[in-house]
């Protein structure tokens, strides 16, 4: 079979149109390709750089958890101590109050010894606001003087100051010395 020259023209034709079609098919394709590639890439970017900045965020929280847990430690430690020096102080001041009240019934009825009333000044100044109220008027014995007190290898000279405050007598131990013995 013999094919006529115009029948050549027309399968070429034919089979550079089918060409060129695959040639823009393919272009599409790779056009659609690189374009989801490049969006793909953009994507990529943006969650790494979120990932980078949440590692960031997670590093920078971890070292300030530490820090306040460093913190907390410190002040743990710190709240401890204090609560041991408070609950010293407040042995110390139920003993003095213990002592006050022990001491005070003598010390009003001018039955006391010059070293119970040193020790009862110095139980005084020992609380609160330096004083305690009395349930009467305290003797002219423990206001004219001075009364010295050995605590700790010094020498403490205290004067006792009475007063009346809303109708209640209380007395005062100023501390006026401090001395080696």
């Amino acid at each position: 079979m013999m094919y006529s020259q115009q029948e050549y023209d027309m399968m070429r034709r034919q089979t550079l149109q089918i060409e060129s079609e695959k040639r823009t098919l393919l272009r599409t394709l790779l056009i659609i390709v690189a374009i989801l590639l490049a969006i793909s890439l953009l994507v990529l970017v943006f969650f790494y750089r979120h990932y980078s900045v949440s590692s960031e965020l997670i590093g920078s929280a971890e070292t300030r958890a530490a820090a306040s847990e460093s913190q907390y430690q410190a002040c743990s430690k710190e709240l401890a101590e204090k609560k041991a020096i408070l609950d010293g102080q407040a042995g110390e001041a139920a003993k003095q109050d213990k002592l006050v009240n022990d001491i005070m019934p003598r010390v009003l009825r001018n039955q006391s010894s010059d070293a119970e009333i040193a020790r009862f000044s110095h139980a005084i100044y020992a609380q609160a606001g330096h004083m305690v109220a009395l349930p009467s008027i305290p003797p002219d014995r423990l206001l004219s003087r001075r009364f010295r007190y050995r605590a700790g290898g010094q020498l403490l000279t205290y004067v006792l100051v009475a007063g009346l405050i809303d109708g209640q007598w209380v007395i005062y131990s100023n501390l006026v010395g401090r001395g080696k013995e």
